[in-house]
Protein backbone atom coordinates (compact mmCIF):
# COMPACT_ATOMS: atom_id res chain seq x y z
CA UNK A 1 0.00 0.00 0.00
CA UNK A 2 2.86 2.67 0.70
CA UNK A 3 4.34 1.65 -2.82
CA UNK A 4 1.16 3.03 -4.58
CA UNK A 5 0.50 6.06 -2.66
CA UNK A 6 4.03 6.77 -3.56
CA UNK A 7 3.18 6.21 -6.93
CA UNK A 8 0.37 8.10 -7.00
CA UNK A 9 1.73 11.34 -4.87
CA UNK A 10 4.88 11.15 -7.47
CA UNK A 11 2.69 10.83 -10.31
CA UNK A 12 0.55 13.99 -9.18
CA UNK A 13 3.56 15.85 -8.34
CA UNK A 14 4.82 15.65 -11.66
CA UNK A 15 1.24 16.53 -13.65
CA UNK A 16 1.08 19.71 -11.67
CA UNK A 17 4.48 20.63 -12.17
CA UNK A 18 4.28 20.79 -16.02
CA UNK A 19 0.62 22.35 -16.33
CA UNK A 20 1.77 25.42 -17.35
CA UNK A 21 3.64 24.81 -20.48
CA UNK A 22 2.73 25.49 -23.56
CA UNK A 23 1.83 23.26 -26.20
CA UNK A 24 2.79 26.16 -29.05
CA UNK A 25 6.24 24.93 -30.90
CA UNK A 26 6.86 21.47 -29.54
CA UNK A 27 9.16 19.21 -31.18
CA UNK A 28 8.94 15.32 -32.05
CA UNK A 29 5.36 15.30 -33.26
CA UNK A 30 5.46 12.11 -34.58
CA UNK A 31 5.41 10.50 -30.99
CA UNK A 32 1.33 10.99 -31.00
CA UNK A 33 0.82 9.10 -33.93
CA UNK A 34 -1.19 5.50 -33.35
CA UNK A 35 1.47 2.64 -33.09
CA UNK A 36 -0.91 -0.57 -33.75
CA UNK A 37 -3.72 -1.27 -35.86
CA UNK A 38 -6.24 -1.70 -33.05
CA UNK A 39 -5.25 1.77 -31.34
CA UNK A 40 -5.78 3.74 -35.08
CA UNK A 41 -9.08 2.09 -35.36
CA UNK A 42 -10.31 2.97 -31.61
CA UNK A 43 -9.56 6.42 -32.39
CA UNK A 44 -5.51 6.61 -31.80
CA UNK A 45 -5.14 7.75 -28.32
CA UNK A 46 -5.95 5.47 -25.75
CA UNK A 47 -4.31 5.62 -21.96
CA UNK A 48 -6.10 1.89 -21.57
CA UNK A 49 -5.79 -1.32 -23.53
CA UNK A 50 -9.19 -3.10 -24.55
CA UNK A 51 -6.56 -6.72 -25.08
CA UNK A 52 -3.42 -7.68 -23.27
CA UNK A 53 -2.11 -6.23 -27.10
CA UNK A 54 1.99 -5.50 -26.96
CA UNK A 55 1.49 -2.59 -29.25
CA UNK A 56 -0.44 0.19 -26.20
CA UNK A 57 2.79 -0.46 -24.08
CA UNK A 58 3.79 2.83 -26.32
CA UNK A 59 0.33 4.54 -25.38
CA UNK A 60 0.83 3.24 -21.92
CA UNK A 61 3.89 1.29 -20.15
CA UNK A 62 1.31 0.33 -17.61
CA UNK A 63 -0.67 -2.45 -20.26
CA UNK A 64 2.26 -4.74 -20.30
CA UNK A 65 1.62 -7.35 -18.37
CA UNK A 66 3.56 -11.14 -17.72
CA UNK A 67 1.48 -12.40 -20.21
CA UNK A 68 2.76 -10.83 -22.80
CA UNK A 69 6.10 -12.24 -21.96
CA UNK A 70 7.60 -13.30 -25.24
CA UNK A 71 5.09 -11.53 -27.32
CA UNK A 72 6.19 -9.71 -30.55
CA UNK A 73 5.06 -6.91 -32.71
CA UNK A 74 5.54 -4.95 -36.03
CA UNK A 75 3.23 -2.33 -36.94
CA UNK A 76 3.72 -0.40 -40.25
CA UNK A 77 1.76 2.91 -41.68
CA UNK A 78 2.33 3.86 -44.91
CA UNK A 79 0.54 7.77 -45.83
CA UNK A 80 1.01 9.78 -49.16
CA UNK A 81 4.35 11.30 -50.60
CA UNK A 82 6.28 8.21 -49.44
CA UNK A 83 5.88 8.97 -45.29
CA UNK A 84 5.69 6.08 -43.18
CA UNK A 85 5.55 5.45 -39.59
CA UNK A 86 6.82 1.95 -38.17
CA UNK A 87 6.90 0.75 -35.21
CA UNK A 88 8.36 -2.99 -33.69
CA UNK A 89 8.36 -4.04 -29.94
CA UNK A 90 9.54 -7.40 -28.28
CA UNK A 91 8.74 -8.13 -24.17
CA UNK A 92 9.95 -10.33 -21.54
CA UNK A 93 8.73 -11.35 -18.39
CA UNK A 94 11.48 -11.78 -15.73
CA UNK A 95 9.99 -13.47 -12.64
CA UNK A 96 9.70 -11.14 -9.69
CA UNK A 97 11.09 -8.46 -10.95
CA UNK A 98 8.53 -7.10 -13.84
CA UNK A 99 8.30 -7.29 -17.55
CA UNK A 100 10.35 -5.79 -19.34
CA UNK A 101 9.81 -4.32 -23.30
CA UNK A 102 11.78 -2.81 -25.91
CA UNK A 103 10.64 -0.82 -28.81
CA UNK A 104 10.89 0.98 -31.45
CA UNK A 105 8.75 3.66 -33.21
CA UNK A 106 10.26 5.38 -36.62
CA UNK A 107 8.95 7.99 -38.73
CA UNK A 108 10.16 8.65 -42.02
CA UNK A 109 8.73 11.31 -44.35
CA UNK A 110 10.38 10.70 -47.66
CA UNK A 111 12.79 13.43 -49.96
CA UNK A 112 12.74 16.58 -50.44
CA UNK A 113 14.42 18.41 -53.32
CA UNK A 114 17.09 20.36 -52.14
CA UNK A 115 17.86 24.20 -53.90
CA UNK A 116 19.49 27.02 -53.41
CA UNK A 117 18.37 30.75 -52.65
CA UNK A 118 18.36 30.74 -56.84
CA UNK A 119 15.92 27.93 -56.79
CA UNK A 120 18.81 25.56 -58.69
CA UNK A 121 18.82 22.02 -57.58
CA UNK A 122 21.49 20.80 -55.39
CA UNK A 123 19.64 17.55 -55.66
CA UNK A 124 17.97 15.44 -52.62
CA UNK A 125 17.85 15.24 -48.76
CA UNK A 126 15.60 12.84 -46.54
CA UNK A 127 13.94 13.58 -43.52
CA UNK A 128 13.15 11.16 -40.24
CA UNK A 129 12.69 10.75 -37.25
CA UNK A 130 12.81 7.51 -34.37
CA UNK A 131 12.54 6.88 -30.68
CA UNK A 132 13.43 3.64 -28.52
CA UNK A 133 11.17 2.95 -25.96
CA UNK A 134 12.99 1.06 -23.00
CA UNK A 135 9.97 -0.20 -20.47
CA UNK A 136 9.20 -1.30 -17.58
CA UNK A 137 5.70 -2.74 -15.44
CA UNK A 138 5.09 -4.02 -12.35
CA UNK A 139 2.20 -5.53 -10.94
CA UNK A 140 1.22 -3.70 -7.72
CA UNK A 141 -1.81 -5.54 -6.80
CA UNK A 142 -3.96 -8.20 -8.56
CA UNK A 143 -5.97 -5.20 -10.33
CA UNK A 144 -3.42 -2.38 -10.34
CA UNK A 145 -0.31 -2.29 -12.69
CA UNK A 146 2.17 0.89 -12.71
CA UNK A 147 4.92 1.38 -15.90
CA UNK A 148 7.53 3.27 -16.74
CA UNK A 149 8.98 4.08 -20.46
CA UNK A 150 12.66 5.86 -21.05
CA UNK A 151 12.52 6.51 -24.69
CA UNK A 152 15.66 8.42 -26.03
CA UNK A 153 14.65 10.32 -29.34
CA UNK A 154 16.55 11.59 -32.30
CA UNK A 155 15.82 13.36 -35.99
CA UNK A 156 17.68 14.29 -38.56
CA UNK A 157 16.80 17.20 -41.53
CA UNK A 158 19.12 16.72 -44.39
CA UNK A 159 22.71 17.95 -42.45
CA UNK A 160 20.91 18.98 -39.36
CA UNK A 161 20.58 16.74 -36.19
CA UNK A 162 18.17 16.43 -33.10
CA UNK A 163 17.70 14.75 -29.74
CA UNK A 164 16.04 14.48 -27.10
CA UNK A 165 15.38 12.31 -23.55
CA UNK A 166 11.91 11.55 -22.43
CA UNK A 167 9.88 9.36 -20.37
CA UNK A 168 6.19 8.24 -19.70
CA UNK A 169 4.32 6.90 -16.57
CA UNK A 170 1.30 5.23 -15.88
CA UNK A 171 -1.18 3.34 -14.35
CA UNK A 172 -3.37 0.29 -15.65
CA UNK A 173 -6.42 -1.05 -13.49
CA UNK A 174 -8.35 -4.31 -14.62
CA UNK A 175 -11.13 -5.63 -12.53
CA UNK A 176 -13.65 -8.00 -14.71
CA UNK A 177 -14.63 -6.53 -17.71
CA UNK A 178 -13.62 -3.28 -16.81
CA UNK A 179 -10.24 -1.64 -17.35
CA UNK A 180 -9.28 1.53 -16.47
CA UNK A 181 -5.89 3.54 -17.05
CA UNK A 182 -3.88 7.10 -16.46
CA UNK A 183 -0.69 7.94 -18.90
CA UNK A 184 1.83 10.84 -18.74
CA UNK A 185 3.33 10.67 -21.94
CA UNK A 186 6.92 12.96 -23.27
CA UNK A 187 8.03 13.80 -20.24
CA UNK A 188 11.65 15.38 -21.40
CA UNK A 189 13.25 17.67 -22.84
CA UNK A 190 15.20 18.51 -26.26
CA UNK A 191 19.09 19.17 -25.95
CA UNK A 192 20.24 19.35 -29.37
CA UNK A 193 17.81 21.15 -31.89
CA UNK A 194 17.49 21.27 -35.79
CA UNK A 195 18.53 25.53 -35.70
CA UNK A 196 22.05 27.00 -35.88
CA UNK A 197 21.02 29.09 -33.27
CA UNK A 198 20.09 26.34 -30.77
CA UNK A 199 16.93 27.07 -29.83
CA UNK A 200 15.35 24.43 -27.79
CA UNK A 201 12.02 23.22 -28.24
CA UNK A 202 9.23 21.74 -25.53
CA UNK A 203 8.52 18.20 -26.01
CA UNK A 204 4.39 17.79 -26.42
CA UNK A 205 3.47 16.39 -22.67
CA UNK A 206 0.36 14.72 -22.78
CA UNK A 207 -1.74 13.71 -19.74
CA UNK A 208 -4.29 11.17 -20.92
CA UNK A 209 -7.00 8.89 -18.98
CA UNK A 210 -9.14 6.14 -20.46
CA UNK A 211 -11.67 3.34 -19.53
CA UNK A 212 -12.95 0.64 -21.26
CA UNK A 213 -16.06 -1.49 -20.36
CA UNK A 214 -17.52 -5.23 -21.68
CA UNK A 215 -20.75 -5.24 -21.02
CA UNK A 216 -21.84 -9.03 -19.60
CA UNK A 217 -23.67 -11.29 -22.33
CA UNK A 218 -22.71 -8.82 -25.16
CA UNK A 219 -20.12 -8.97 -27.60
CA UNK A 220 -19.26 -5.27 -27.85
CA UNK A 221 -16.70 -3.37 -25.84
CA UNK A 222 -16.51 0.57 -24.88
CA UNK A 223 -13.51 2.73 -25.42
CA UNK A 224 -13.24 6.05 -24.05
CA UNK A 225 -9.91 8.15 -23.57
CA UNK A 226 -9.48 11.44 -22.37
CA UNK A 227 -6.47 13.44 -24.05
CA UNK A 228 -4.19 16.61 -24.07
CA UNK A 229 -5.62 17.21 -20.47
CA UNK A 230 -2.69 19.66 -19.60
CA UNK A 231 -3.73 22.17 -22.62
CA UNK A 232 -7.59 23.30 -22.36
CA UNK A 233 -7.86 25.10 -25.22
CA UNK A 234 -7.27 23.23 -28.38
CA UNK A 235 -8.67 25.92 -31.12
CA UNK A 236 -6.28 26.14 -33.59
CA UNK A 237 -7.38 30.00 -34.58
CA UNK A 238 -7.35 31.83 -31.14
CA UNK A 239 -8.84 34.72 -33.21
CA UNK A 240 -11.75 32.73 -34.18
CA UNK A 241 -12.24 30.58 -31.21
CA UNK A 242 -14.61 27.68 -30.40
CA UNK A 243 -17.72 26.87 -28.07
CA UNK A 244 -16.62 25.29 -25.03
CA UNK A 245 -18.45 21.93 -25.95
CA UNK A 246 -16.59 21.74 -28.84
CA UNK A 247 -13.41 22.24 -27.68
CA UNK A 248 -14.35 19.63 -24.24
CA UNK A 249 -15.19 17.23 -27.23
CA UNK A 250 -11.60 17.47 -28.74
CA UNK A 251 -10.49 16.05 -25.86
CA UNK A 252 -12.08 12.86 -26.48
CA UNK A 253 -11.22 9.34 -28.31
CA UNK A 254 -13.95 7.17 -28.67
CA UNK A 255 -14.17 3.85 -30.42
CA UNK A 256 -16.51 0.32 -30.07
CA UNK A 257 -15.18 -2.86 -30.82
CA UNK A 258 -17.65 -6.09 -32.24
CA UNK A 259 -16.53 -9.00 -31.19
CA UNK A 260 -19.00 -12.00 -32.25
CA UNK A 261 -16.02 -15.23 -31.37
CA UNK A 262 -13.11 -15.07 -29.94
CA UNK A 263 -9.90 -13.87 -32.27
CA UNK A 264 -11.58 -11.42 -33.94
CA UNK A 265 -13.07 -7.99 -33.77
CA UNK A 266 -14.20 -5.41 -35.63
CA UNK A 267 -13.76 -1.59 -34.56
CA UNK A 268 -14.99 1.87 -35.42
CA UNK A 269 -13.54 5.20 -33.49
CA UNK A 270 -13.96 8.59 -33.74
CA UNK A 271 -11.66 11.60 -33.09
CA UNK A 272 -13.27 15.25 -32.66
CA UNK A 273 -10.26 17.15 -32.63
CA UNK A 274 -9.05 15.31 -35.79
CA UNK A 275 -12.27 15.97 -37.13
CA UNK A 276 -13.05 20.04 -36.71
CA UNK A 277 -9.36 20.50 -37.66
CA UNK A 278 -8.74 18.45 -40.80
CA UNK A 279 -12.34 18.65 -42.52
CA UNK A 280 -12.81 20.74 -45.63
CA UNK A 281 -15.14 24.09 -45.20
CA UNK A 282 -17.33 22.85 -48.11
CA UNK A 283 -17.53 19.28 -47.60
CA UNK A 284 -16.83 17.05 -43.99
CA UNK A 285 -16.36 13.45 -45.26
CA UNK A 286 -15.12 11.21 -43.50
CA UNK A 287 -12.72 12.93 -41.61
CA UNK A 288 -11.98 11.90 -37.78
CA UNK A 289 -13.49 8.53 -37.73
CA UNK A 290 -11.46 4.72 -38.11
CA UNK A 291 -12.01 1.69 -38.32
CA UNK A 292 -10.53 -1.99 -38.36
CA UNK A 293 -10.69 -5.32 -37.88
CA UNK A 294 -8.13 -8.39 -36.85
CA UNK A 295 -7.63 -11.64 -36.60
CA UNK A 296 -5.86 -14.73 -35.62
CA UNK A 297 -4.22 -17.14 -38.14
CA UNK A 298 -2.00 -19.76 -37.64
CA UNK A 299 -1.33 -18.65 -34.43
CA UNK A 300 -0.49 -15.17 -35.63
CA UNK A 301 -2.54 -11.70 -35.37
CA UNK A 302 -3.12 -10.06 -38.23
CA UNK A 303 -5.03 -6.45 -38.40
CA UNK A 304 -5.81 -3.85 -39.99
CA UNK A 305 -7.31 -0.53 -39.87
CA UNK A 306 -7.92 2.62 -41.41
CA UNK A 307 -7.98 6.13 -39.96
CA UNK A 308 -9.67 9.03 -42.07
CA UNK A 309 -7.39 12.43 -41.54
CA UNK A 310 -8.79 14.62 -44.63
CA UNK A 311 -10.76 13.86 -47.74
CA UNK A 312 -7.73 13.31 -49.63
CA UNK A 313 -7.20 10.37 -48.41
CA UNK A 314 -6.53 7.73 -45.70
CA UNK A 315 -4.05 6.09 -43.46
CA UNK A 316 -3.77 2.41 -43.90
CA UNK A 317 -2.08 0.69 -41.02
CA UNK A 318 -0.93 -3.17 -41.20
CA UNK A 319 -0.24 -4.71 -37.84
CA UNK A 320 1.02 -8.42 -37.62
CA UNK A 321 2.13 -9.82 -33.84
CA UNK A 322 2.64 -13.10 -32.03
CA UNK A 323 3.78 -14.73 -28.86
CA UNK A 324 6.96 -16.80 -29.15
CA UNK A 325 5.54 -19.24 -26.78
CA UNK A 326 2.93 -20.44 -29.17
CA UNK A 327 5.20 -22.16 -30.93
CA UNK A 328 6.82 -24.37 -28.24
Amino acid sequence: MLKIRLLVVVFSATCGAILAQSRAGTAFDFLAFPTSSRSTALGGAQAVSSERELAFFFQNPATLADTLSGAIALNITPLPEGVKHCTAAYAKTISTLGTFAVGVHYAGYGDFDRVDDDGQSLGTFSANEAAIYLSYSKQLTPKLTAGATLKPIFGRIADFGSAAIAMDLGFDYRSGRFAAGATLRNLGAQFTSYTDDGDRESLDTDLRLGISYMPEHAPFRFSVSLKDLLHWDLAVDRNRGISWGDNLMRHVAAGIEFLPFRNFFVAVGYDQRRRREMHSDDVGGMAGFSWGFGLRIMKIDIAYAGAKYHIAGAANSISISTNLSRFL
